[in-house]
């Protein structure tokens, strides 16, 4: 390999003319001398000057093509004109013979045959005075010319010259000269119809003959002179125009000449600065650069890649590709070479240093054109990525794996098992995914602390791992849930599998500060087969079978299956959830309302607000086939704040309907009375619809209030702060004390209609109904009685006392629009009705 002391002495008369045709990097004395050149910048500036320096060349030569050719365009019409004379002349001349002849001879045909002639120089006086019109008339000057006998190819030269040239020097005077021949012309126009008309009267007289005829040989001794003239000064005009030309021309030639040769210098000064400049650039790049010949061999390397290769630079020359580039990114060729293709195709590679050790390079190379005889090469920019790489390996790993635990997470977990499910349907093999939820983690949490839960995840991760097969994996899907794959395994294997791992963890158990608790955990298990519908059909499916397992006291295992009447009624009630939360974006909720009258005289109206949801088939539901389960699984908030929406939306926008009402009765579950949220969105709703909040009563059930004391009183205390009505509903449901009551400033007591509907039925319910009825009264609270069904129960409510009534035998729930009256609004979709939150 060339060293740089080499080629200082070789001197730079012996550097390879190669090299600069290829752009092979070398280094020369000159690298010292290009270091931190303050002419840089403005070579900078020149060579982006370049592009309009060529622009200028071209410039330059287009224009002394154009003065070529305008000479030659010149003299072409300078000829022109001069034929053009030539025929006028003639024509002017047979005029005159003619003309004489018919003074003699009083022949028609001589007469005919003058004012033939005459028409030659009518046109072009006629091509003439079209172009001196403004506009220019170019019809009427290209059919003058026409006529004028001129040469239809000539016509554009004659009508360009005369509107460039008119007012030049010697064509100026030419066209003095054809208007004042035109002037004669008129005369023998006016000559030959006075011989017509004398000719007409009868046979001239001698004296008159000759009289005619000396005037026509005055009118032809005057034309003659002026055409003669007119040549001369066309002639003289093109050769002047001519010599300007050419020397304009010259002009344009010598200035090309002296702007190329200026432009070829500097530009070729130029690209030997960019090119020291590049060689310096060359060995001190912090990129690698090196050249390869057709055999794979190191030709010219710089510092850069001495250090990536952790070789001193000396070394690398004559090393092949294959002792520095990985085996496997080599490419090779069916007959055992070098794939150069694939090696120039751009990427990541691994070089290897001397003791093993691999670092990885981002790979540029392209194919180095020889035109001098020193043959072809590849030059190779190598950017040392090593680190970035790791860094890259290091994200994946991360973004594909728990944090806490090391395993797999939710994501890697999930295209995991979209592996397993295609190869379960294309080859017909069986898999099993068996989810896992921890019985005791809220347990370790609430009463260690979160780093003790953190180690018990760790501990259960660590000891589910190692019961599982080399095959198999555990996932972590997040808080105290598991995903373990057993592969190759059907569903009743699974189950034995997982009974030998349950047992082995019910064996350990974690210790924190002298406490201990068991590796209890809940198992569901799916089996991956042709019925598994996608990804996360199988979660849910394995997270139903988990579900049954925990209601059915925990620490066990269940499979699923279609036919197990817990799994399909879990099913079901998942799938009334998806339904719902569909129904709620689509819209497709209704409003409906029942009345709430009074016992005792005339009130104003009250009503409780009810939702049902119409399907896509457009089947109504009733709330008790989708209610239940939306709160069962913690989407009750969901349908609250939607309806709240709704209400309120129904009432701003029906002022009248608003004045006639005096409560309006909305439900709203323990969920949303535990969410601060929930509590924030009801504020912010209020403010926006003014007038609303004193005609709302909110109704919270007895056993949410006893479960949530503390968030049932702050909701409350809020909700009555802005003028809005509480009503405890199922009033004696989970009546065990009435000490809450104490706490509790609720406005309406609604009586559970268990005790309602048998009441005409047994003493019992009557007892405890004039009870509630009596305790209402002496609170102060307003007492409402509900699923009243009958005339019967309305005579024995009003008998104890109680103050309102509601159920079918007072109103049959309608949609809420029946209740506006002198508007008509039917069953109004929930999300119509509400406005954006």
């Amino acid at each position: 390999m060339q060293t740089a002391a080499d080629e200082r002495r070789q001197g730079p008369a012996r550097e390879p003319s190669c090299r600069a045709d290829q752009g092979e990097p070398s280094v020369d004395n000159g690298i010292a001398r290009d270091r931190g050149r303050p002419g840089r910048q403005g070579d900078d500036r020149g060579l982006q000057r370049l592009p309009a320096r060529v622009a200028a060349l071209i410039l330059l030569s287009a224009l002394g093509a154009l003065l070529t050719a305008a000479v030659l365009e010149t003299q072409a019409g300078a000829t022109a004109y001069i034929i053009g004379e030539s025929h006028w002349s003639k024509a002017q001349q047979r005029a005159v013979h003619g003309l004489y002849r018919y003074a003699s001879h009083a022949q028609p045909a001589d007469l005919a045959e003058a004012r033939a002639a005459l028409r030659i120089p009518l046109g072009d006086r006629d091509g003439r005075l079209a172009l001196e019109r403004d506009p220019v008339d170019l019809a009427a000057a290209r059919a003058g010319f026409l006529q004028g006998n001129n040469a239809p190819d000539d016509i554009g030269r004659l009508i360009w010259m005369y509107r460039v040239l008119a007012d030049a020097p010697y064509f100026r005077d030419s066209v003095r000269l054809w208007r004042e021949a035109e002037v004669e012309l008129q005369h023998l126009v006016t000559l030959a119809d006075a011989l017509e008309a004398e000719q007409a009267r009868g046979a001239l007289d001698p004296a008159s003959i000759e009289a005619y005829q000396r005037q026509l040989m005055v009118i032809d001794a005057r034309v003659r002179p002026k055409e003669l003239a007119f040549s001369r000064s066309l002639a003289d005009g093109a050769n002047f125009m001519r010599r300007v030309l050419l020397a304009l021309s010259a002009l344009v030639v010598v200035v090309l000449c002296a702007y190329a040769l200026y432009v070829v210098r500097s530009t070729l000064r130029r690209v030997r600065e960019t090119e020291s400049e590049f060689r310096m650039a060359f060995h001190q790049s912090m990129v690698g650069m090196l050249k390869l010949d057709r055999d794979g061999r190191l030709t010219q390397a710089n510092e850069a890649l001495a250090q990536i290769l952790s070789r001193p630079l000396p070394e690398l020359r004559g090393l092949g590709l294959a002792d520095v580039l990985h085996a496997d990114d080599l490419p090779r060729d069916t007959a055992g070479g070098i794939d150069w293709d694939r090696v120039c195709e751009p990427g990541e590679r691994r070089f290897l240093r001397p003791g093993g050790d691999v670092r990885w390079v981002r790979w540029t190379a392209s194919v180095v054109d020889a035109r001098t005889g020193c043959g072809e090469g590849v030059f190779v920019l190598a950017e040392d990525v090593s680190e970035a790489h790791e860094l890259a390996c290091e994200i994946a790993h991360q973004a594909s794996h728990d944090e806490l635990t090391g395993l797999i997470n939710r994501r890697e977990i999930a295209r995991r098992l979209g592996s397993a499910l295609g190869s379960a349907r294309g080859c017909r093999r069986r898999h099993t995914l068996c989810f896992i939820d921890l019985d005791q983690f809220k347990l370790v949490n609430d009463t260690c602390g979160h780093e003790a839960g953190d180690r018990f995840l760790c501990q259960f991760a660590q000891r589910l791992a190692a019961q599982l097969r080399r095959d198999d994996w555990v996932g972590r899907l997040g808080g105290d849930e598991f995903a373990v794959l057993l592969h190759d395994t059907t569903l009743e294997e699974a189950e034995t599998a997982m009974a030998r791992i349950h047992a082995a963890l019910g064996e350990d158990a974690f210790r924190w500060n002298g406490r201990m608790f068991g590796l209890n955990c809940s198992i569901g298990v799916a089996e991956i087969n042709d019925d598994a519908v996608d990804v996360d059909w199988l979660l849910r499916a394995a997270d139903a079978a988990c579900y049954v397992a925990k209601e059915e006291g925990r620490n066990r295992i269940r499979c699923y299956r279609d036919s197990d009447p817990s799994l399909s009624r879990r099913r079901r009630e998942l799938e009334w959830v998806a339904h719902t939360q569909l129904a709620i974006a689509e819209q497709r909720l209704l409003l409906y309302a029942q009345r709430i009258v009074p016992l005792a005289g005339e009130g104003r109206l009250q009503y409780e607000v009810l939702v049902r949801l119409r399907d896509r088939e457009g089947e109504v539901h009733a709330p008790g086939v989708f209610l239940p389960a939306m709160e069962r699984y913690g989407q009750g908030m969901a349908v609250d704040r939607f309806v709240v929406d709704a209400v309120c939306g129904f009432l701003s926008r029906h002022p009248g309907h608003l004045a006639q009402v005096e409560l309006c009765h909305v439900n709203v579950s323990a969920q949303s009375i535990a969410d601060p949220a929930f509590l924030e969105h009801v504020g912010l709703l209020l403010d926006r619809h003014p007038g609303v909040a004193t005609r709302l009563c909110f109704e919270i059930t007895e056993t949410a209030v006893i479960a949530n004391l503390d968030d049932a009183c702050r909701f409350i205390d809020a909700m009555r702060a802005r003028g809005c009505r509480i009503a405890l509903d199922d009033f004696g449901s989970g009546l065990s004390s009435f000490a809450y009551l104490k706490r509790l400033p609720v406005d309406i007591l609604k009586i559970d209609g268990a005790f309602i509907r048998d009441l005409a039925r047994g003493e019992s319910d009557l007892a405890l109904v004039r009870s509630m009825s009596q305790m209402g009264q002496a609170l102060g609270k307003v007492t409402v009685a509900e699923w009243v069904e009958s005339e019967a129960v309305l005579a024995q409510l009003s008998e104890v006392g109680i103050g309102y009534a509601q159920g079918y035998a007072v109103h049959v729930p309608c949609p809420i629009g029946e209740l506006v009256v002198d508007e008509s609004v039917d069953a109004v979709p929930a999300g119509a009705l509400a406005e954006p939150a």
